[in-house]
């Protein structure tokens, strides 16, 4: 068991699904196949180890509660997201967690609000989306902190001129500007992003952009301050597995982003592990509280041995937003308005202490305190795998290279 808590709760008039238990239905939205199903998969199982946890805390406290999930596949596809958060409202389901990418968030937002549903996202990050009173809560810092956290990156590295190849959505363009604007105020350069579509499976045309883009930095930069900066989502393995087949895309610096952070796509094809480690590739993304690696650690032992691989952190997150939604109906009782329970979940995050450590909201209802762990891929022990190469510090402004 994984957290100790205990939280009184009201009487509940719900019909029983027998004569013994009650069901609180909560619904999850999340990419299991499509650009975003390598996190979608963590998540997925993060969260049915979480049902277990509160399940037994149910039955430890005596509760006559019984916890349903439904999870939707969105195929990380806006349109999608859309129907699927219909077809959980048409089930009568109150809170949902999910989706996974800002994308989904920002076409699924309207619905929610007008459908007086409550969103909690584990991993959306576009900054536009924070909006304070809305029915969107986000258990992570939008990207103007992961903007500041690359910045001290690139500096550490004395790049001074960056090209960034972009997924073009409401994520990559925020997450590009809010980069950019931190980079240029210390005198960086950014070159014009190249953007492309996100259902792109060739990138050959790109990358003969971000080739051109190099030749014009080079006629006043050395090659050693220029870097390439890759904002993607799992199909940024396809965009290294191509650029490893051109020499001319290996002699700089690349720099990615926290929604290819530990992507399990790139464990599985060599070329693109292999030009990831030879270019560098750090992926800034929200990190583990290291005061509550009691808590993370067993949890994150017990994803990697079911997914064979490093989980992303965003699977975590979803552990915490069980719990804090569970928590939060225990406190309310299960008939309850969508305002109230927005209200009891945003006092619950404020005085809870998860495996992701604080999860305090701020006025936006997005997570007000972060640090960033930096991520490459690497060989190690005659493999490719993800290994943490620093930590940068919103509160302190300090970044630790590993």
């Amino acid at each position: 068991m994984l957290l100790l808590a205990f939280i009184g709760f009201s009487s509940c008039k719900k019909e029983k699904a027998d004569e013994n238990k009650r069901v609180l239905e909560i619904g999850v939205l999340l990419p299991l196949t499509g650009s975003g199903a390598s996190p979608g998969v963590s998540t997925e199982v993060a969260l049915q180890f979480a049902r277990e946890d509160i399940s037994e805390y149910l039955a430890r406290i005596g509760s006559d509660i019984e916890l349903k999930l439904t999870i939707e596949d969105t195929q990380t596809d806006t349109l999608v997201a859309l129907e699927k958060i219909g077809e959980l409202k048409n089930k009568g389901i109150q809170l949902v967690i999910g989706p996974y990418s800002s994308a989904e968030v920002k076409m699924i937002k309207p619905y929610a609000n007008e459908n007086d549903m409550l969103v909690v996202s584990p991993s959306s990050v576009a900054v536009s989306l924070a909006i304070p009173n809305d029915n969107i809560l986000r258990l992570v810092p939008s990207d103007l902190s992961q903007g500041e956290a690359m910045d001290a990156w690139l500096n550490s590295d004395t790049i001074e001129i960056l090209v960034p190849v972009v997924r073009d959505d409401i994520w990559g363009k925020e997450l590009c500007k809010a980069t950019r604007d931190k980079f240029t105020a210390h005198s960086g350069i950014m070159m014009d992003p190249v953007y492309y579509p996100v259902n792109d499976q060739q990138f050959a045309d790109e990358l003969a952009v971000v080739k051109n883009e190099i030749q014009q930095a080079q006629g006043t930069y050395p090659g050693k301050k220029i870097g390439i900066y890759l904002i993607s989502f799992g199909e940024g393995t396809g965009i290294l597995s191509e650029a490893a087949q051109d020499p001319e895309l290996s002699g700089y610096k690349w720099y990615g982003s926290s929604a290819y952070a530990q992507n399990g796509t790139i464990l599985t094809d060599i070329q693109a592990s292999a030009f990831a480690s030879l270019c560098g590739l750090p992926c800034p993304v929200f990190g583990l509280d290291g005061n509550a690696a009691d808590k993370w650690q067993p949890l994150l032992e017990k994803l990697q041995t079911s997914l064979g691989r490093k989980p992303e952190v965003y699977a975590l997150v979803a552990y915490d937003a069980l719990w804090l939604s569970v928590l939060s109906y225990l406190n309310t009782g299960l008939y309850v308005s969508t305002s109230e329970l927005r209200s009891a979940f945003i006092e619950m995050a404020d005085n809870y202490f998860g495996v992701t450590g604080r999860t305090t909201l701020n006025e936006s209802g997005d997570r007000a305190f972060a640090t960033y762990d930096f991520w490459g891929v690497r060989f190690f022990l005659n493999e490719f795998t993800w290994i943490k190469l620093g930590t940068y510090n919103n509160l302190t402004g300090k970044l630790e290279k590993l």
